[in-house]
């Protein structure tokens, strides 16, 4: 009888430790276009962003750089061919692009609306993750937490 009682609280603590496990949350970034989720990955580490798109004005390349951790979004630094709207105008040239460092912190959250004419383009770590949108909508970055269990499902699919 003894036997079974330490069996039963065995299994009990096993299960128990199963669904802490599960249930453990862990930051996550989630990138999402137009509501619906096209990229997600756990924050292990610093993730490196490049947001490259064609400005919808001056038809020239514009690459936005960004540092994400578990503390959120820092924008590091934006390069652009071409003083249009929206440009910075100052900074300085490095190879045929103008450049200004940010180093700012911009949340847990970060928004982009693109239109199909802006030919964009996520790179994260230097893998694609993000082409071309055949609609217009919101481009959205999303640092939040998740359980362990439904990012270890995700992987699964």
């Amino acid at each position: 009888m003894h036997f079974l009682k330490k069996k039963g609280f065995i299994f009990l603590f096993l299960v128990f430790l199963v669904l802490l496990i599960l249930f453990y949350p862990i930051d996550v970034l989630r990138l999402k276009f137009n509501e619906k989720t096209v990229f997600y990955t756990p924050i292990l580490s610093n993730l490196n962003v490049e947001v490259c798109y064609t400005h919808s004005v001056s038809l020239t390349k514009v690459v936005d750089c960004y540092a994400i951790n578990n503390s959120g979004i820092f924008a590091v630094k934006t390069k652009w061919q071409d003083f249009e709207a929206g440009q910075p105008l100052d900074g300085y040239i490095e190879n045929s692009f103008f450049v200004k460092d940010l180093n700012s912190y911009l949340g847990k959250n970060w928004e982009y609306w693109f239109i199909p004419l802006n030919n964009v383009s996520v790179k994260i770590n230097g893998k694609n993750v993000f082409l071309n949108p055949k609609d217009e909508g919101i481009l959205m970055f999303e640092v939040s937490k998740a359980p362990l269990g439904e990012i270890a499902l995700r992987w699964c699919k």
